[in-house]
């Protein structure tokens, strides 16, 4: 298996075909409050994986393009300053660009984890007996038992986890019963056991490499919003009406004594109720009224047809038109030179054309046009 720049444009096209759908299919309420969100997720998750997996298979058909791919390979190859000795085309500019953006994005990441955990270790909590005890009963039940932190204060907004490695549960100043504060805080805890701010911080390192694809902001947004729905069913699991009614009330209780506008989340924070209400309803709707499981039938034909749409994803291969080799590649009738970016390089002669260094011996002299094309436009330009 191989792999290069095709194989890679490949992958970022198919890993934005896949969450273009699962997004499309996210924003379909009938389909969610039908079946859910686990396959939206699948999806998604699929579109990343293909992202990573930029390789060429044996079974690779390469499909020539030979008009809009090699106008765009001649754009980026397009020489745009020279800055002593050092020759810069398009491509090395808009790298340099993607570079940055991501640098900033991830510098952006980084201290907004550093001010959220200085902020909230600067809040001052109240005694909250009740937290604690129903708190401390929730963690003696579950697995693993991890050391975790409270924190109750009228500067909290709503109910929310911070803390990557040691949990802390911010809480406001809310009037519940036992077992509504139970539901809050159970559904908080369940954001750690099952890693949802890790998640979160691998969505937003993602959006840092992609800072320019703007489907990838589309799983950032939706984001949120699934996680919260996947901790609302891991509460309820197993239990009865009765107490999923109980679930949906208490979070309406929280929702009346919050009625201050709902707070912007930081990446490293996941809250109980930090959503439109729109979602807000169609997350008791999800609650309420199980969304049904695809039956056998229906689970195979759809594991059947993503992994069509993987394996179709590897089939084909575009690649810009490359005319066969010039003369200059020929030493004789007989020996073949191999020229890639490894053994060979260019350097410019100043009128207009380029010597070609092959194994570090000169080679030949080739005009501009040739330079912007196969294989001379790969090669390196050195002073």
């Amino acid at each position: 298996m191989d792999t290069s720049i095709y194989s890679f444009i490949m992958s970022l096209v198919w890993c934005s075909i896949f969450i273009l759908f699962g997004t499309i299919l996210r924003r379909k309420k009938g389909f969610v409050l039908k079946y859910g969100v686990n396959f939206i997720l699948l999806i998604m998750i699929v579109g990343i994986v293909r992202l990573f997996l930029p390789i060429e298979p044996q079974f690779s058909v390469v499909i020539v393009s030979n008009s809009v791919m090699p106008l765009c390979q001649q754009f980026l190859k397009t020489e745009v300053f020279q800055i002593f000795g050092f020759s810069a085309n398009r491509s090395d500019v808009l790298i340099a660009i993607w570079a940055i953006g991501s640098s900033v994005y991830l510098a952006a990441i980084i201290i907004g984890i550093i001010k959220i955990t200085l902020k909230t270790n600067k809040i001052v909590s109240a005694d909250n007996s009740q937290a604690q005890r129903i708190m401390n009963t929730i963690v003696l039940n579950s697995k693993p038992k991890q050391k975790y932190h409270i924190i109750v204060s009228e500067d909290v907004n709503t109910p929310m986890l911070v803390g990557l490695f040691t949990p802390t549960i911010l809480l406001p100043s809310l009037s519940l019963s036992d077992e509504e504060m139970r539901c809050v805080l159970l559904h908080e805890w369940n954001h750690f056991l099952h890693k949802h701010l890790w998640i979160k911080l691998f969505f937003n390192v993602l959006c840092a490499l992609l800072w320019w694809n703007p489907l990838v902001y589309l799983i950032k947004d939706d984001l949120d919003y699934i996680q919260e729905v996947s901790c609302d069913w891991l509460v309820v699991n197993g239990v009865g009406d009765a107490e999923r009614v109980k679930y949906v009330e208490a979070t309406m209780n929280v929702m009346k004594q919050l009625a201050s506008p709902k707070p912007q989340l930081a990446l490293s924070s996941i809250g109980f109720i930090a959503t439109n209400p729109e979602k807000i309803v169609q997350r008791c709707e999800l609650v309420l009224f199980p969304p049904k499981r695809f039956n056998r039938l229906v689970q195979s034909t759809l594991g059947v047809a993503i992994l069509s749409l993987v394996v179709l994803s590897y089939v084909f291969i575009v690649q810009p038109f490359s005319s066969p080799p010039s003369d200059a590649e020929i030493i004789s009738d007989v020996e073949y030179v191999s020229i890639t970016p490894e053994n060979s390089y260019l350097t410019a002669n100043g009128d207009g054309t380029y010597k070609l260094f092959v194994n570090g011996q000169l080679f030949d002299t080739i005009s501009s046009v040739h330079a912007e094309s196969l294989p001379y436009s790969s090669l390196p330009i050195k002073s």
